[in-house]
């Protein structure tokens, strides 16, 4: 077996050794990664108009390297541009894939305001999909993926994903213990809990309020103790470890903006043992203003959520990439 080449540049995990299987928002494709909020917009492909059809890995590999050359000689894939999650380190020269987002589905059980299938919710809620599960099945034969990265989901709900429980039980048999599925928290899963108890899975609830009226205003579904209580299911189910459930919380000025509304969700989570946190802020309204002076109040409600976070001693708050922006001092999660 010949030994591993590393050389020093700026790049990223997912440039480097992650794959994202991307929705209908601009037709099914396979690309780089689903950052979109950087200033280059993001959307690098690898195949476009993709269906669930066989893949050429060779020919995948060979797209990503003309990527990486780029990166190489010091100039940047134009959609990773100003990208916060680009850093200079070691990067080792082999092709395989430890990286992974599913993200090719658009149905949902939730009408959250922020979402951007508010654009034609029936028509996402519509769009049929591909099975990836074979796909999947394939990179493992061929052992193109490889432990130590991670596996996460965009969607759409992944719990009413047909072969959801299919694709998790396959990563949870391969001995994945990083994955991180997304969910409105309305559909309890017990394949879910089987990856919680386990240690292997994390499934992250954006419940964005700490009250009934506020979630139903911002979700536009009256689900609020529901999804409060599965929180806490899933939590009860939980090994030995700070993880298990991620509770995330989007800012969305005018609506869920305030104090009183951010500390009632921190006291909601340490009181049932959820130790992670995430906070992150509206996408449309950061897009609207990213050229413009920061909101302050925005940015103080932010570092206010941070010096409350360590006050009540939470094990991790994660600082998303779009409230990066407004925050860059925070080192992301994604960093390391």
């Amino acid at each position: 077996m010949s030994e591993v080449k590393y050389e020093k540049y700026v790049s990223c995990k997912w440039l480097e050794s992650g794959v994202c299987f991307d929705n209908g928002v601009y037709g099914s494709n396979i690309k780089l990664c689903c950052y979109m909020s950087a200033p280059g917009g993001g959307n690098t492909m690898i195949i476009e108009d993709y269906h669930g059809e066989k893949i050429d890995w060779n020919d995948f590999f060979r797209i990503k390297q003309e990527y990486r050359d780029i990166q190489k000689s010091g100039k940047t894939v134009p959609g990773c541009r100003g990208c916060v999650f680009l850093h200079e380190r070691e990067w080792p020269q082999e092709n395989y894939i430890d990286n992974i987002l599913i993200d090719h589905f658009t149905r949902c059980n939730c009408s959250c305001t922020y979402c951007y299938t508010q654009e034609d919710k029936k028509r996402y809620n519509s769009l049929k999909t591909y099975n990836l599960y074979p796909i999947i099945k394939d990179m493992f034969d061929k052992k193109i993926i490889r432990k130590g990265g991670a596996v996460g989901f965009g969607g759409g709900e992944p719990t009413i994903l047909p072969e959801f429980d299919k694709i998790i039980e396959l990563f949870l048999k391969n001995g994945f213990d990083n994955m991180r599925v997304p969910s409105s928290g309305i559909k309890y899963s017990k394949m879910i809990e089987k990856g919680i108890s386990t240690g292997q899975l994390s499934v992250v609830i954006s419940i964005d309020s700490s009250s009934r009226k506020t979630y139903k205003q911002i979700k536009q579904i009256d689900a609020f103790e529901k999804v409060a209580n599965n929180m806490k299911k899933y939590a009860k189910a939980k090994r030995d470890t700070h993880y298990g459930v991620i509770s995330k919380y989007i800012i969305i000025p005018t609506v869920n903006d305030n104090e009183e509304e951010l500390d009632n969700w921190l006291k909601f989570n340490k009181e049932n043992n959820i130790e992670v946190i995430v906070i992150d802020i509206e996408n449309s309204w950061l897009n609207t203003y990213r050229d413009s002076e920061p909101d302050q109040r925005i940015v103080k409600l932010l570092h206010y959520v941070v010096k409350k976070a360590k006050e009540m001693n939470f094990f991790k708050l994660e600082i998303c990439d779009r409230a990066r922006y407004l925050v860059p001092e925070y080192e992301s999660d994604e960093d390391d």
